[in-house]
């Protein structure tokens, strides 16, 4: 089996790179950038080789040289999938392209795609399936299981028999496994166009899992990384499904912090030690929960839509 090769995408535009979780941030593409530089030295700690793939060679790379940070390997790309630019989160539509292309081996044998807001504590096994990340539980809970599946229904143009949630920040493969859902996700694309706005998502997360789930009916095998520990997401902002303590996926060889970009980049200018940065992450988090407590209490009080909060330990 070939070494594994990972990618992960900053995809530069200047109407669509703004994120919900960036409202702090006053430079979000630097954000992005310094995200990469710290996932690139954990995959590097780790002894895992890792790329940034972007639209925009020039500009990143001359980011890079002025926050005195050069050493992400940036690789350009031409992407072409026809994104509507009405569409939220249109930058995250990307990463079917870059699935495609890993499909055809341009990228290697054997690739991974990770979201930049992921740190690497431990290289991650390979499989001869393709490794995903199952989040159903997560999205079920937040966003009604019939409501999620229908929606996935509308896009794969057909029944889906024990449908699942696949997060997008993890997908990991042979070329030939990527080309067999790439061909699925053709499939959905024109179907997602028509529909996304009725869509209680929208991102490329709802049309790689209702791809995945067609893909895994039709004998195509898929491996949940989430099962063995592996992968796993962790919010400090509340969330509508309640989530594991900190303390409980800690251990995960890869954690996404998707309401963390601005910690992380500015981790970036550290030498990175696992266990010194989940201390600083730990009390990072311990800072932010209790403020998050604080308007927890407020908004229960005038009767809003429960929320939950996270908590670093179950004990």
């Amino acid at each position: 089996m070939y070494e594994t090769m990972f990618y992960s995408l900053l995809y530069i535009d200047e109407a669509s790179n703004q994120n919900p979780n960036l409202i702090a941030a006053t430079d979000p593409i630097d954000v992005y950038i310094l995200c990469a530089c710290l996932c690139s030295k954990t995959f590097r700690g780790a002894g895992s080789s890792f790329r940034l793939i972007t639209n925009n060679e020039a500009y990143v790379k001359s980011r890079l040289r002025a926050l005195r940070l050069d050493d992400v390997a940036v690789v350009a790309y031409a992407f072409a999938l026809p994104v509507p630019k009405n569409i939220p989160f249109y930058s995250a539509h990307f990463k079917l392209d870059i699935f495609k292309a890993f499909g055809s081996g341009t990228f290697g044998g054997q690739t991974g795609f990770v979201d930049l807001d992921t740190v690497l504590l431990r290289r991650l096994p390979s499989s001869d399936a393709l490794a995903v990340y199952d989040i159903s539980d997560q999205v079920f809970a937040a966003y009604n299981r019939d409501r999620v599946v229908s929606d996935m229904e509308k896009i794969s143009g057909r029944r889906l028999s024990d449908a699942r949630w696949y997060g997008g920040e993890f997908v990991m493969g042979s070329a030939a496994a990527f080309c067999a859902i790439s061909q699925y996700v053709e499939s959905c694309w024109p179907r997602y166009v028509r529909c996304f706005p009725t869509l209680h998502h929208v991102g490329d997360e709802i049309i790689m899992s209702s791809a995945l789930n067609m893909a895994r009916a039709d004998g195509v095998r898929i491996i949940d990384y989430k099962e063995t520990c592996l992968v796993a997401r962790w919010w400090t902002a509340r969330t509508r499904h309640k989530q594991e303590a900190f303390d409980a996926v800690r251990g995960a060889a890869l954690l996404h912090f998707p309401a963390d970009k601005v910690f992380l980049a500015k981790q970036a200018r550290y030498n990175f030690q696992p266990e010194l940065f989940l201390s600083r992450f730990r009390r990072h988090a311990q800072r932010k929960i209790a403020l998050r407590a604080i308007l927890a209490l407020g908004e229960s009080l005038i009767g809003s839509p429960r929320k939950f909060t996270p908590v670093l330990s179950s004990r």
